[in-house]
């Protein structure tokens, strides 16, 4: 079993670059206007957020609100028809007959009173674990209607949020209605659309394989190590910028192209690896002939219904980070979600349309079946699978979820027709850090319901 470790990105005094730091306590969560981030005209340079500093603690309370101003980004258009409206539980939808509909059925009302584990053999209101966990957006949907809506650390409803590996599961819905499309098959080795693969780990690698990332390949994501195959990744991606002795790749395809190694048979068990994504995507973008920006805003966010454009961030050049680049705003966020969990549903009564194949959001949310490691090898995820570029959690608590570091998240229970989604800028990268307190703020929720 792994164990969450408390390691906090900040800035070594030595280089001036982000170092990832073991701690002993967790920094005091603090907003970007208390940290006197970006204030100032000119802003004074211990104050400045820049492509340099971005990930290290606090500067993560300004820069994931606001990655369009650090790397060059892509826009992925909105404009389709109207989707899900989210009104508010107190008010009605202004659709026929949904006023008493909302009395009869409103059942979540009042969060406040609610209490959950704090993963420290204490509890938390919800106002603490918000405020505990850095949050910046947090909204709660039921039934399509929204309960609870707040916002923080200057957020606001218009605000895009950088969603991280929840991007992953956008790449996984778009690869899978390439798949559903017939552009390409489960079976189909990744070679077979992208042959420069031949040369790597990735060769022997079916389209299933990388969409359940039980590839194999020899990939190490450990974010508390400067030297791990992840913080080199993220070099080549220009994630972070390039070290003066740089002797790595440039750019996420020729890093791709570095990958020769295998832990494992393609197939046997997954093993989480961001690599993964872009390959797939990469795959995807050559089945279907378009970029993944196109692909992603004529294939899912137009037909959603998306209240807003939203943006990938690109590498040096001009390939979009697939595995964790996307921001969007809380409320399209749970729009994704709310989807995958209607069986790829949007609107209600008379608007209610399709708007992805039903297919492809079931199989999302139907998830694998569970094996010792399925979860990662967390002892908070025992009972986990990491089923089609999402997390699911079918087997413990009936729902699904989309997953992202420093606490992106987006809890789907299609039973409960409920989503939970939440943006933050937690001091430490993995969530598993936060596993419990999480999973004790959604079963709360779930029993209100």
């Amino acid at each position: 079993m792994l164990t969450p470790q408390l390691v906090v990105t900040l800035i070594c005094p030595e280089t001036g670059r982000p170092q990832p730091t073991a701690l002993d306590v967790l920094p005091e969560p603090v907003t970007a206007s208390e940290a006197g981030l970006m204030a100032g005209s000119p802003v004074p340079e211990d104050k400045r957020v820049h492509h340099g500093n971005w990930t290290a603690w606090p500067n993560t309370r300004w820069s994931f609100t606001h990655m369009d101003e650090l790397r060059a980004s892509a826009r992925i258009a909105a404009g389709g028809p109207a989707g899900d409206l989210l009104p508010d539980a107190h008010t009605s939808s202004g659709q026929e007959g949904a006023e008493n509909e909302a009395d009869d059925e409103v059942g979540l009302v009042d969060l406040d009173e609610l209490t959950m584990d704090d993963g420290d053999g204490d509890n938390w209101t919800l106002d603490e674990m918000l405020h505990q966990t850095c949050t910046n957006g947090f909204l709660v949907l039921h039934r399509g209607r929204v309960v609870a809506e707040r916002y923080f650390n200057g957020m606001d409803r218009s605000t895009r949020h950088i969603m991280f590996s929840m991007t992953k599961t956008v790449t996984g819905v778009l690869a899978m209605a390439a798949v559903e499309s017939g552009a390409m098959a489960m079976d189909d080795l990744l070679t077979v659309h992208v042959p420069e693969l031949a040369d790597t780990a990735y060769a022997p690698v079916t389209v299933q394989q990388a969409l359940d990332m039980t590839d194999g390949i020899r990939f190490v994501e450990d974010y508390s190590d400067n030297k791990s195959d992840i913080m080199r990744y993220a070099v080549a991606m220009a994630f972070t910028p390039v070290p003066g002795n740089w002797d790595g790749p440039c750019g996420i395809h020729e890093a791709i192209m570095g990958f020769t190694e295998r832990d494992q048979l393609p197939g046997e068990s997954f093993l989480y690896k961001s690599v993964t994504t872009d390959v797939l995507s990469w795959v995807t973008a050559r089945a279907t002939g378009r970029r993944w920006v196109d692909g992603v805003s004529e294939e899912i966010w137009k037909p959603m219904g998306a209240e807003g454009d939203a943006s990938v961030v690109l590498d040096g050049r001009g390939v979009a980070v697939t595995s964790g680049g996307m921001s969007c705003t809380l409320r399209d966020l749970a729009r994704f979600g709310r989807m995958l969990a209607r069986s790829g549903r949007v609107g209600e009564g008379v608007d209610e349309r399709q708007a992805i194949p039903a297919a492809v959001a079931n199989d999302i949310a139907a998830g694998g079946t569970p094996y010792p490691g399925s979860g990662g090898g967390y002892p908070t995820r025992e009972g986990w699978t990491f089923h089609r570029h999402c997390w699911n959690l079918q087997q413990p608590m009936g729902a699904f979820m989309p997953m992202g570091v420093h606490g992106q998240r987006v809890f789907c229970h299609p039973e409960k027709d409920l989503v939970v989604a939440k943006f933050s800028a937690h001091p430490v990268t993995g969530n598993v850090y936060t596993d419990v307190s999480h999973e004790s703020l959604y079963r709360a929720i779930l029993d209100r319901c």
